[in-house]
């Protein structure tokens, strides 16, 4: 997998699994809509990279500061021959889902999302024809149960 899908400019605004009861949780970040990591000052130690911000839970209330741990807390991702594909949010994986299904028009798909840049960056292993069925398959079982 490439760094650049990974770890590069991350939303502020994410859809988590709740640590407490799995369900869809909202996380927002505590800067605002800087994109996350956001690199802090840390004094005498130097910069550090913070992931901190709000997580509230759809499902059981919780609601407290939280550290996130991406793409690992992620709701919207699955598992794909040992390789993880993630969305930060439903709306995301809503737009991968029709950029795998596209067949010509996957170009102009891509380029009417608003995560257009980030469709560029699914890995490789993803794109093949024979992952795209199997995804688009597994991607409408996730959308279906949340």
């Amino acid at each position: 997998m490439t760094d650049r899908y990974y770890n590069k400019g991350i939303a502020p605004r994410l859809a988590l699994a709740c640590p407490q009861c799995g369900a869809e949780a909202r996380f927002e970040s505590l800067y605002g809509d800087l994109p996350l990591p956001v690199l802090l000052a840390d004094g005498e130690a130097g910069p550090k990279q913070s992931w901190a911000g709000r997580l509230s839970c759809l499902g059981c209330g919780l609601n407290r500061t939280h550290e996130v741990d991406w793409p690992r807390e992620a709701f919207y991702q699955l598992e794909y021959r040992g390789d993880t594909l993630w969305a930060f949010d439903r709306a995301m994986m809503v737009d991968l889902l029709a950029w795998l299904r596209a067949g010509a028009d996957r170009e102009k798909i891509r380029q009417a999302s608003p995560h257009a840049s980030w469709l560029l960056r699914v890995p490789k292993a993803f794109l093949a024809s024979k992952a795209r069925e199997a995804l688009v398959g597994k991607i409408g079982a996730l959308l279906g149960a949340s």
